[in-house]
Formats: C-alpha cells, sequence, structure tokens
C-alpha cells in the first residue's frame, strides 16, 4: 500500500493522474470513490444521513462509516476533507476579490453590461457556498 500512496502522492501532473484513475480504477469504482468523499464533506457540513442518502445513494451503513472515521478518528480523512474547505474558501474570496476589480466605465457607473456581471458574479459566490 506504502508504493501505491507514494506513487500517486508523487504525481504532481494532474493529466497523467487522471489517465492513471482512468486506466486503473473501473467507472463504478470511480464513482464510488467520488461519493464517499461527497458523503464525507457533507457530513463534515453536518448533513443528515438522510439527506445524504437521497442526495447520493449511498448506504446509510456506508454513511455511518464514514461518520465515526471523521468523528473519532480520520486522521487521513479529516486533512483531505479541511483542503476541500479551503478550495472552497478561495473560490469564494476570489470571486469577491473580482467584484472589486470591475470598475465602470467612463462617466458610464450603471452599465447594463457591468450590472449583469456583478449579478453573474454574486450568483456563482451563491452556488459556491451551497455548494454540496
Amino acid at each position: 500500500m506504502e508504493l501505491f500512496v507514494s506513487t500517486l502522492a508523487n504525481q504532481t501532473n494532474n493529466k497523467k493522474l487522471s489517465e492513471f484513475f482512468d486506466d486503473f480504477f473501473s467507472p463504478t469504482e470511480k464513482i464510488m470513490f467520488a461519493k464517499r468523499l461527497a458523503a464525507a464533506v457533507l457530513l463534515a457540513k453536518n448533513h443528515d444521513y438522510q439527506s445524504i442518502h437521497e442526495i447520493l445513494r449511498i448506504s446509510p451503513p456506508t454513511i455511518a462509516k464514514l461518520s465515526l472515521k471523521i468523528k473519532y478518528g480520520g486522521e487521513g480523512l479529516k486533512p483531505v476533507i479541511e483542503d476541500i474547505f479551503k478550495k472552497e474558501a478561495n473560490q469564494i474570496v476570489w470571486k469577491e476579490i473580482e467584484s472589486l476589480f470591475d470598475l465602470p466605465t467612463k462617466g458610464n457607473i450603471k452599465s447594463p453590461e457591468r450590472f449583469k456581471r456583478n449579478l453573474k458574479r454574486e450568483q456563482k459566490i451563491r452556488e459556491i457556498k451551497s455548494e454540496f
């Protein structure tokens, strides 16, 4: 297992890593992996078992196992979830910074184009905040 983990950890090229996953895991295995990770994130955000079960179609025992690992261990899972939260927060920050640089054109502070961009940006921020 150590060789497998270190090999994956040393991959810096996302395309190469993605191709490895495509070759190594079946589509079903990739889906199950993604669902478990999504369930762990939802549990960390205090979603209830029933909503996770309905959204991801994961069995309650699988959700319970993940919940126990997060609460009473999960030394490998917790840092990954924290990284996901940081990336999510960074997306929000960048969207908000982007709005600071959306300066109006000369003499037209309330242009329709600027209004549309602001509306889209605010909607994207809300989407990012409500993901998962």
